[in-house]
């Protein structure tokens, strides 16, 4: 599940094939923006502005960019492909930002969501674990369908990926529709203080060193199961 949600690009693939709602996206590859840097750079503005660009392979929005006119979205595909040789561009979606944490193996079950309120233009590595004015809400102010559908889809994320032990979905709640969009699966969640993943079980009923607890259990048991196969 890690080696494909590290992949943000095979991932989408993955998770749009199970039906599940996305930002739209094209793919760039550093090898052909070094040599057509116009040609990719008209290909990802038929996105619209704003649009994000991220390195495929990275974690905690390192070498991520919101990108607001052409010359913004030059430099952010420099940044990300410093980083990878392939790159992810993608359509601003106007939304709320949800989360939830998913706890399990085979039987996983889903916390009470939260959201996330950046204090940037969106949720950067600062603002993930700096604490430098970013607001969390646990559990976040949704109906009691909008949790329990975003609580679902979460755990359909997590079955797409094949998921064990942990992971957290994120989702955008869109501000036109009321509907979810998934952003991704994320199968090692950040456990700072101040990290979603542990504050939205602590909500749920799960405290710190119960859900530690937990997680060494499902663990042991993966391993368990893992050690009856034959090679």
């Amino acid at each position: 599940a890690s080696a494909l949600a590290m992949d943000k690009v095979l991932c989408k693939a993955i998770l749009r094939s199970h039906g599940f709602d996305l930002a739209p996206e094209i793919v760039v590859y550093r090898a052909r923006f070094e040599v057509d840097p116009g040609g990719v750079l008209d290909e990802a503005e038929r996105l619209g502005y704003p649009m994000f660009v991220k390195p495929a392979n990275l974690g905690s929005s390192v070498g991520i960019s919101k990108a607001h006119d052409r010359t913004e979205l030059r430099a952010a595909l420099e940044l990300a492909c410093g980083y990878d040789r392939k790159v992810l561009v993608e359509g601003f979606i106007d939304g709320r930002e949800i989360e939830v944490a998913v706890l399990g193996n085979d039987d996983p079950e889903a916390s009470l969501p939260g959201e996330v309120v950046p204090a940037k233009e969106f949720y950067d590595y600062e603002a993930k674990y700096q604490d430098v004015g970013s607001v969390t809400e646990v559990p976040a102010n949704l109906t009691a369908e909008q949790t329990a559908t975003v609580r679902d889809l979460a755990l359909r994320a997590f079955a797409a990926v094949d998921g064990a032990g942990m992971a957290r979905g994120d989702f955008f709640l869109r501000r036109d529709t009321g509907t979810f969009v998934l952003n991704e699966i994320n199968t090692i969640p950040g456990f700072t203080p101040i990290s979603m993943y542990p504050t939205m079980w602590q909500a749920t009923g799960l405290s710190y060193g119960g859900l530690i607890d937990r997680l060494v259990a499902l663990a042991l048991d993966r391993h368990r199961d893992t050690a009856r196969n034959r090679v």
